[in-house]
Parts: C-alpha cells; sequence; structure tokens
C-alpha cells in the first residue's frame, strides 16, 4: 500500500468514527423529552424548565453541524489528493419531525425550505406574530422551519406566559376567525381543544403534536396583540 493510500485509509477511519449518529440519537432523546416537558407544563403555572432543555439542544445541534463539517472537511481532503471517500462514510440526514409537522400544519408540504439558522425563542416568536398578524401561513411557516427545532419545542411554553392580558372569550373568538386560514392542516376539533387549553378554560382531552401547541400559541398572541395594539 502507497503512502497516499495508507494515509486516506487513515482518513476514512477517523472520518467513519465521527460520532455523527450518536449525537443526532441523544439530541433526538432531548428533543422528545424538551416537547414532553413543554406539553406537560403548559397547562401549569409552575416556572418551566424547558428553555434549559432548549439551550442544551442547541449545543447539541452545535455539535451535530461541527461533527458535519468536520466530515465534510476531511471528504475534501480526500477528493483533493484524489481519493474519494467510501459511500459508507457519508450520513444523510433524515427528516425534521419539528419541521415536517409545520408543513403539515401551514399546508405547505413539499415547499422548499430555508436554511435553519441560530435564533433565540423571543426573535421566533416575534417574527412569527408578524407573520400570523399580516395572515400568512407561508410566511409563518417560513419563520417556524427556519427555527432550531430546540427552540420550536419551546416556543409554546413561552407564547402561554403572553396570553392573560386580554380577555379570554374575545381571544377565542379571533383565534376561530384566524386559525382556519393560518394553519389549515390542523382539524378543527383539535384547533378549539388547544385554545380552550392555552387560555385555561374547560377543554376536551386532546394528543397533539408539540408543534400544533407552539403553532396555535402562536396564532393567539397574535390575537392578543391584535386587540391590545401591540405589534
Amino acid at each position: 500500500m502507497s503512502l497516499l493510500h495508507a494515509l486516506a485509509s487513515r482518513v476514512e477511519t477517523v472520518r467513519s468514527d465521527l460520532p455523527v449518529a450518536e449525537v443526532s440519537v441523544a439530541t433526538g432523546r432531548l428533543r422528545e423529552a424538551t416537547a414532553l416537558l413543554a406539553a406537560t407544563l403548559e397547562s401549569s403555572a409552575a416556572s418551566s424548565a424547558a428553555p434549559l432543555l432548549a439551550s442544551a439542544t442547541s449545543h447539541l445541534d452545535a455539535a451535530a453541524g461541527a461533527l458535519g463539517r468536520a466530515g465534510e472537511e476531511l471528504d475534501r481532503y480526500l477528493a483533493s489528493v484524489g481519493v474519494f471517500a467510501s459511500a459508507a462514510s457519508v450520513v444523510v440526514s433524515g427528516s425534521c419531525p419539528w419541521a415536517d409537522r409545520v408543513d403539515v400544519l401551514t399546508g405547505q408540504v413539499g415547499a422548499a425550505r430555508p436554511a435553519v439558522e441560530d435564533l433565540s425563542v423571543d426573535l421566533v416568536l416575534a417574527a412569527s406574530v408578524r407573520a400570523a398578524l399580516a395572515g400568512s401561513a407561508a410566511g409563518l411557516r417560513q419563520v417556524l422551519v427556519a427555527a432550531p427545532p430546540s427552540v420550536g419545542w419551546a416556543l409554546g411554553a413561552r407564547a402561554a406566559g403572553l396570553l392573560g392580558v386580554a380577555e379570554p372569550a374575545l381571544v377565542r373568538r379571533g383565534a376561530a376567525d384566524r386559525l382556519p386560514a393560518l394553519l389549515p392542516g390542523l382539524s378543527a376539533s383539535a384547533g378549539s381543544a388547544l385554545v380552550s387549553r392555552a387560555l385555561r378554560l374547560p377543554a376536551p382531552s386532546v394528543s397533539a403534536h408539540a408543534a400544533d401547541v407552539a403553532a396555535v400559541g402562536v396564532v393567539l398572541v397574535s390575537v392578543v396583540f391584535g386587540l391590545t395594539g401591540r405589534s
């Protein structure tokens, strides 16, 4: 074996040993924990630890991104010396449960997605509320799918904290007008139950994806802002 091929073999070994899969699994499990905690505490007055979990997940997302970039650089090096990485070393990312559900909710399945941006919960909430106030399902979807999933999972809990400044009956009425246009993929019964739950009104039990809670929360905040003159 030539020195070049020996070096290439070593680089490929390093590439394949990068713990991309392990970090992805850890990130997925932490996202699930964040979603479960946010959904559990969404109807509670207790202080939520979801933002802390969201921060931890953001760090894992950053680590996964760094590992991916490291692998790409190793592949580029191999290509530059005339040796191409084996197909087995290529990691193909799967779908994103957060963005997938947002696509369904907003009726935008199959539309091109923007790159995920490193945004805080507050920035995503502000931008998504502006899109909701503008009545744009496409704009709302654009903001939400560009949010890191860890931020998306915490969005519902953050939105819930802004709903107590307007009369619940008025918010509910406004949401009934706005939800079908902004979230056409959400059933009327689920939407009604999630609105009632968010407003601390009697509501039937509903099993909802964390993205449903977050998206409905954004729409409700937009209604509150409309009622109170905020923008």
